[in-house]
């Protein structure tokens, strides 16, 4: 997003302007792509610069709570974008901390005209907090007794590998959000939006992992996030939806909590679409129990009702996810309610409680 009323505070040719305009049409891709916030300044004056354009990522989270366009930087607290802005060299692997005190990279490369001057720079900010935990630990790890070591290498290979996946899933599912708005059609546009928020699902599992560092997953807690995302990305003034999840926490292998995950989604993406017709305050309720080595979750609204004949012909694309990772994945048995008061789905299967084994 490029901010015409603080480019034109710039002195600039046309010729310049339209060159900005036309680079800050790709830097959503950009930051997609680079997982990182990215920005465009120009130079004010000689230790003043404007912030005309950013791009905030979709694949991870921003480093920013507000936008920051048209906000002025000072040499004083942006040194290297002052020096990439007058000098026309690049300063890459900069650290510095962010406004809300995050630890973060900074990369800077100058945005140089037809005759090679330069208009302004583009700066690339991600979030580096994970590098030097890894960095921390390394450390750690040179200090530590061979068998601390083999269990701290082994968190860290974990962790690692999450981290990893969370990333290509993350980007994959980028991809496919920027596939959707060329869509030619509500029904292709539709296909890609739910495969995107099934990726990003998986996303957030592997995401919980990195950070903890943990090999189960907390599945009521992440649980909340994913169906939270949801209803905020579908509610509307004319239809609000509240959500709820209850229950106990619950820690299953990243396999299983995967499966489980993309099974809530499915139900409350098919809640989301088919159960509110009228436009008042609508509920969804998650529930969760544990039981001797028996975990039952329940997937509730109080919309219109589920079709009978809706799940018998299983003509729902989504309905088929959901029974094929219930039975061959959770090794679970999935039974519909449905009245005119609403739907009820659960969703029975066996687990192993670690601290009993």
């Amino acid at each position: 997003m490029i901010d015409i009323e603080s480019l034109n505070k710039v002195c600039l040719t046309e010729e310049q302007r339209q060159m900005l305009i036309h680079l800050s049409e790709n830097l959503q891709i950009i930051a997609d792509i680079s997982q990182a916030d990215v920005f465009i300044d120009c130079l004010l004056s000689d230790n003043q610069a404007i912030v005309v354009a950013e791009a905030i990522p979709n694949t991870t989270q921003s480093l920013y709570k507000n936008s920051v366009l048209g906000e002025i930087a000072f040499e004083e607290t942006e040194p290297g974008v002052m020096f990439s802005l007058k000098s026309g060299k690049p300063i890459v692997r900069s650290r510095g901390i962010t406004q809300e005190n995050v630890v973060m990279q900074q990369d800077i490369v100058p945005i140089n005209d037809l005759a090679g001057k330069t208009i302004a720079v583009l700066i690339k900010e991600s979030d580096i907090s994970h590098d030097l935990e890894n960095e921390k630990r390394i450390k750690t790890l040179l200090q530590s007794t061979n068998e601390e070591k083999q269990e701290l290498v082994k968190t860290i290979t974990v962790q690692e590998i999450h981290h990893r996946v969370k990333n290509n899933l993350q980007v994959v599912a980028s991809l496919l959000r920027l596939r959707m708005r060329r869509a030619s059609s509500k029904e292709v546009a539709e296909v890609f939006r739910d495969s995107s928020s099934r990726i990003s699902s998986m996303a957030m599992i592997h995401d919980y992992l990195a950070q903890n560092g943990m090999e189960e997953t907390d599945v009521k807690f992440v649980m909340e996030r994913i169906a939270t995302l949801l209803i905020s990305s579908s509610s509307t003034p004319e239809k609000e939806i509240l959500l709820s999840v209850k229950g106990e926490s619950l820690f299953l292998p990243a396999e299983k909590a995967t499966s489980l995950a993309l099974v809530v989604i499915e139900l409350v993406q098919n809640s989301i679409k088919h159960a509110f017709k009228t436009e008042n305050i609508r509920n969804i309720k998650i529930d969760v129990k544990c039981r001797k080595q028996m975990v039952y979750l329940t997937v509730s609204d109080d919309g219109c009702g589920m079709d009978e004949t809706m799940t018998k012909k299983k003509s729902s694309l989504g309905l088929q996810i959901v029974e094929m990772l219930v039975e061959e994945q959770l090794q679970g048995v999935l039974s519909y309610f449905y009245s005119n008061r609403g739907t009820m789905v659960t969703i029975t299967f066996p687990f192993i409680d670690r601290e009993i084994q």
